[in-house]
């Protein structure tokens, strides 16, 4: 590993957002894990072991949370002057929705603690809604931005390519490699998605499923971090 890759790991792990982001990951691949073993008749103690640590890199995120929700008050408060109507309404509100899910967890942790006596499950039901509803926002902002940009991509052709299936597919397949965070930003979304609606009762998923859902939308959460290019 050369220093610079080992200088920016440093880097990247000491700010608490990539200390969340690897909590992240490994809370997903660890369920993701357990599950596969699971279903592969493995040891039920080291199964039990896996479990206890998701639990626990759960409860742990849950602190790295403490003081998201002002962060994200801060970012509605810059986002609610973007002239563009679709990106001032989308970011605001899901900066709005973010800051309080956090917020809701924040409660959380502290009637974990004994500090308040609420109900817990109240609270992760709410707080569940309020990150479905941030990633729908999300998922409507980087279409609009794909859209955007496709359509800023076929003004600069110099024929008229809207009736060629082709030609849209190669303006699309541009649009990837000029933006490719958009498409990141976008499958990490999708993917993420699943996990609120999973926890809201609004569907069920496999443990598995879960887990490979979180897990690719941590990695690349963790990767937008990692490469700040990546980042919207």
């Amino acid at each position: 590993m050369s220093d610079d890759v080992l200088g920016h790991f440093v880097k990247f792990s000491n700010q608490t957002s990539g200390q969340d982001k690897i909590c992240r990951v490994l809370q997903y691949s660890s369920q993701l894990v357990w599950w596969y073993l699971e279903k592969r008749g493995f040891s039920t103690s080291y199964i039990e072991q896996l479990k206890q640590l998701q639990s626990s890199l759960s409860l742990a995120r849950k602190y790295f949370s403490l003081g998201k929700s002002v962060e994200h008050m801060r970012g509605a408060a810059v986002a609610i002057h973007i002239n563009d109507p679709i990106l001032r309404y989308s970011i605001t509100l899901s900066r709005i929705s973010s800051a309080l899910q956090f917020l809701c967890d924040n409660v959380y942790l502290f009637s974990r603690l004994g500090l308040l006596r609420l109900d817990q499950g109240n609270l992760l039901s709410v707080s569940s809604k309020l990150w479905l509803y941030a990633d729908l926002l999300n998922i409507i902002r980087v279409c609009y931005e794909i859209r955007h940009e496709i359509k800023e991509q076929i003004d600069r052709q110099e024929s008229n390519i809207r009736n060629s299936k082709h030609s849209f597919y190669s303006t699309c397949k541009c649009v990837m490699v000029r933006r490719p965070d958009l498409v990141i930003d976008l499958v990490k979304n999708v993917s993420d998605v699943w996990l609120p609606v999973h926890a809201s009762g609004l569907t069920q998923l496999s443990p598995g499923s879960v887990g490979l859902f979180g897990t690719v939308s941590s990695v690349l959460g963790a990767a937008t971090i990692w490469q700040k290019s990546g980042k919207l």
